[in-house]
């Protein structure tokens, strides 16, 4: 039977952060052996490792990209007892096997997708592409302008781009008080280190709105351009003036 545990992009714990508890490269990986909450509690707040019994379960916890990188999925087997309570297990320690493969990743999408429908299998596909996007797979400054002109061009933004060196000071610029009232034009409101996550669950809102006939915005009005500059190393993209957009590419210091 296979369990899954999910962890943040740095191998951390998702939800009650602390340190990596490994490297996500060498399998596998004993965890170390931790007072077991045997209690009805469903949260386990007295101890223990908690994993699911699939990615769906383990997604529907833990997120896809809460910090705005995609979650690491791992595959794991407990060790000694399971105590499980409702969709969360947890045992007095784990052992991490390897990470999830692209096809157990995206037929656990697929699944988690079943509520929306008539429009699960599209869903699934936008959610597979974002997962894939926010790994920033690639490094291209070029691709990333293009990316971030056909954004603003499919949201009738007449902007300007203004590249910066770091995320830090794309930051310091937003944190102007002009920038302010560009926000909502965005439409991005979250917290530094999950802009990213909020421009995907935008996207995804709206996609959906939009198949459903909910509202009359192209579904893809939030998709186009942005997802792309984030697969092409796009570190952030927020307002930075009234009519400015700023941004900063991964690895410029």
């Amino acid at each position: 039977m296979s369990y899954w545990k999910i962890l943040n992009s740095r191998f951390e714990p998702p939800l009650q952060g602390g340190a990596a508890i490994c490297d996500g490269k060498t399998w596998p990986v004993t965890l170390p052996t931790v007072p077991l909450d045997r209690s009805g509690s469903e949260c386990g707040a007295k101890g223990g490792w908690h994993f699911c019994r699939s990615i769906e379960a383990a997604l529907k916890i833990a997120g896809f990209w809460r910090t705005g990188r995609p979650n690491a999925i791992l595959a794991v087997d407990p060790v000694g007892d399971v105590i499980e309570r409702a969709d969360k297990c947890r045992a007095a320690s784990l052992q991490l096997i390897r990470m999830a493969t692209e096809d157990e990743i995206q037929a656990a999408i697929l699944r988690f997708s079943a509520p929306f429908g008539a429009h699960a299998e599209a869903m699934a596909q936008e959610q597979w592409l974002w997962y894939q996007a926010l790994g920033r797979p690639k490094h291209d400054r070029v691709a990333v302008l293009a990316g971030l002109q056909a954004a603003l061009i499919a949201r009738s933004l007449p902007w300007t781009l203004r590249e910066f060196n770091s995320q830090e000071a794309v930051w310091a610029a937003r944190d102007a008080r002009d920038a302010w009232a560009a926000r909502a034009a965005w439409a991005a409101w979250a917290a530094r280190d999950a802009w990213a996550a909020r421009a995907a669950r935008d996207a995804l809102t709206v996609q959906f709105s939009a198949r459903s006939a909910w509202i009359k915005w192209p579904s893809d009005v939030l998709t186009v351009g942005i997802r792309d500059a984030y697969c092409n190393g796009l570190a952030i993209a927020i307002p930075t003036g009234p009519t400015e957009l700023g941004w900063a590419i991964e690895g410029v210091r």
